[in-house]
């Protein structure tokens, strides 16, 4: 069943003719860095966002950090100083807002939006994330939807996301962000290498409209329900175990050093026993049973059972992020494993003790449902931190 509706926003809730408005969008960014600092950035923050779209990432910094990064390589300056020049040039009137005569509101998106969240539709705003949440929100607004972020299950920008259409891990981190499954999700978008293509190759659903014809998916809104499940296949695979570990470091920015051992709720875990406990798992129970299926014909796989409670799990780390970065590790050893499986040995079978009769496909996808679970868990604790 759908739960959630991500929606693309240019060409899609809002029109913006791309060519047109990324050309002059270039053009005054260097005006804005000229007069502020003698000298233009346009050529390494267009050189980020290519980055962002198409290199080997590491999992662990913000697309913006990206772009800060490489702008930094050209300026010398620091990046605290070129996080605020990037931020009042989309806040000056005279530059960024000066784009909206490049857009126009579509017709039918804020009702589309309404309709999905009265029918109890998580909305996303599934845009590429390589503006920053200031330039989004400004989009938004000139679309005529809300400009608040609170009114979606989820807005994505350059701060909050570590990956970058048409990379099907940037599906993956707004799912586990937002704490639904593949098969419950629904992409909705013009553009097929970057919007419809990459979402199913995770799992969505998947909607496809001409450039502004957003009426198209409007008349079929009321049928979601009745939409077949996507049947799961390999390539889920990496890009979901990829898509977690920026999810886990997005909310992981939000964490203060007074956090990792709180329990606001008594009955469940602290943040750093969350990520302990994927630690733990990743290097004791999921890579070894994936890696089992595989060497063995027909496996008996026994469950590893119900982990410890808050009082007698010991953590695996004194510092939280340290924990992190040991699970990111051990990560990348279990997607250096899944990406030389061959296809026919994704069907190889196993027992379980509790699922039954399984296979080598559907226990990786529990490692990534894993995933999903804990750090639905680590963000719902974050929240009551204090």
């Amino acid at each position: 069943m759908i739960k959630a509706v991500l929606l693309d926003l240019d060409e899609t809730l809002l029109r913006n003719p791309n060519q047109g408005f990324v050309g002059r969008y270039l053009e005054l960014v260097d005006e804005f860095f000229t007069q502020r600092w003698g000298q233009p950035i346009s050529k390494p923050l267009f050189d980020s966002v290519r980055m962002m779209m198409t290199s080997v990432r590491d999992m662990q910094h913000s697309n913006a950090h990206l772009a800060f990064e490489t702008i930094q390589q050209t300026t010398g300056d620091s990046l605290a100083d070129i996080e605020a020049a990037l931020d009042d040039f989309y806040r000056s009137f005279l530059h960024y807002p000066a784009l909206q005569s490049f857009t126009q509101p579509i017709p039918g998106a804020p009702d589309l939006i309404q309709y999905l969240k009265t029918n109890g539709y998580a909305v996303v705003i599934a845009t590429n994330p390589v503006y920053p949440a200031e330039a989004i929100r400004q989009r938004l607004l000139w679309g005529g939807l809300s400009g608040d972020f609170a009114d979606y299950a989820f807005v994505t920008h350059a701060e909050n996301m570590h990956f970058a259409k048409p990379d099907p891990a940037y599906y993956a981190e707004i799912l586990t962000r937002i704490g639904v499954e593949p098969d419950e999700a629904l992409m909705v978008g013009d553009n097929l290498d970057y919007d419809i293509h990459p979402a199913a190759h995770i799992g969505l659903h998947t909607f496809h409209i001409a450039p502004g014809d957003l009426q198209a998916f409007i008349a079929q809104v009321n049928t979601l329900e009745s939409w077949a499940t996507p049947a799961p296949t390999p390539t889920n695979i990496e890009a979901q175990l990829r898509g977690s570990m920026g999810a886990l470091f997005g909310l992981l920015d939000h964490v203060q050093p007074h956090f990792w051992n709180q329990h606001p709720d008594p009955h469940e875990w602290s943040l750093l026993q969350i990520v302990c406990h994927l630690l733990e798992r990743e290097d004791d129970v999921q890579r070894p049973r994936l890696e089992r299926i595989l060497a063995e014909d027909n496996p008996f796989i026994i469950d590893p059972g119900m982990p410890l409670g808050p009082r007698d799990f010991a953590p695996c780390d004194d510092d939280g992020f340290s924990a992190a970065h040991r699970f990111k590790a051990t990560r990348q050893h279990t997607l250096q494993f899944i990406t030389q499986i061959n296809p026919e040995d994704w069907a190889r079978p196993a027992r379980h003790s509790i699922f039954g009769n399984t296979t080598l496909l559907e226990m990786a996808l529990f490692t990534a449902q894993h995933d999903r679970l804990h750090l639905r868990q680590l963000d719902q604790t974050l929240a009551k931190c204090e």
